[in-house]
């Protein structure tokens, strides 16, 4: 008969090393998001200090994240993402482009305003697809951008789908004013499904925005920007055409 003190230590050990492996995991995509929201602006030494890792340990990480391509150095020590990584997200992005870009029809025509698509990545919003509307006077925000979550109408929708923890984390930097805000408006938002950016992110400008999930567990964002006494003026239209949009087959049920 086989020791039980014996199979009590190997499964221990096996346990053990399922951890180590999934820190080091959770230690890859924590780099990965600072790498993204600072792309080409960290160096080693901030990438440590934002971990809360030592040097070498941030350095090992780091080392292995450009040998699999997740990561890049220039001469200078400047980290970017990594060509194979780029590739993984370009992919992705083109997926849920082609998936959603008859539903951003829809509220286009719906609305006559611009419709931007937007993914959640690396703590921020990355638009990644665009209708303009065909207004002289229009709001129009760069593909490939990133916005902060907590002053727009797609971040504000999107903090209502994460947990509170990580709602928390986003609200940590401001103003207890502000935080006190935003989470009011994420109550809101969790029923309503839909948010709002009232001349907050862009002094002029005001949106809504609704956010959802979508293939492979992405969470996509669907806002309608516009001039605030365009859009005050036609908020309802506005609305309505974005509740459309979340019947949309686009959506992981």
């Amino acid at each position: 008969m086989a020791d039980p003190k014996i199979s009590v230590v190997a499964d221990t050990r096996s346990s053990s090393t399922r951890d180590d492996g999934i820190q080091v995991l959770r230690r890859a995509a924590a780099a990965l998001d600072e790498i993204a929201t600072a792309p080409g602006r960290l160096r080693l030494v901030d990438l440590h200090s934002r971990l809360g890792l030592a040097k070498s340990t941030a350095r090992r990480l780091l080392v292995g994240l450009v040998e699999v391509g997740f990561a890049a150095v220039d001469d200078d020590g400047r980290i970017s993402l990594g060509d194979r990584l780029l590739g993984l997200a370009s992919a992705n992005a083109a997926h849920i482009t082609s998936a959603f870009r008859p539903t951003l029809e829809r509220v286009a025509e719906a609305t006559g305003e611009t419709v931007d698509l937007s993914v959640y990545r690396g703590g921020q919003m990355l638009f990644i697809d665009q209708i303009e509307s065909p207004h002289r006077l229009r709001a129009v925000s760069a593909i490939g951008g990133r916005f902060t979550l907590w002053d727009t109408a797609n971040g504000k929708a999107t903090l209502a789908l994460l947990d509170d923890s990580d709602v928390e984390a986003v609200l940590a930097p401001l103003e207890a004013s502000v935080a006190d805000r935003v989470r009011a408006e994420i109550r809101e938002i969790r029923t309503s499904r839909v948010a709002y950016d009232r001349d907050e992110h862009t002094s002029g400008i005001s949106a809504a925005g609704i956010a959802g999930r979508a293939a492979g567990g992405n969470i996509v964002a669907i806002s309608v920007p516009a001039p605030t006494e365009r859009f005050t003026a036609h908020r309802d239209r506005i609305v309505d055409a974005l509740r459309g949009a979340l019947e949309s087959s686009a959506w992981c049920s």
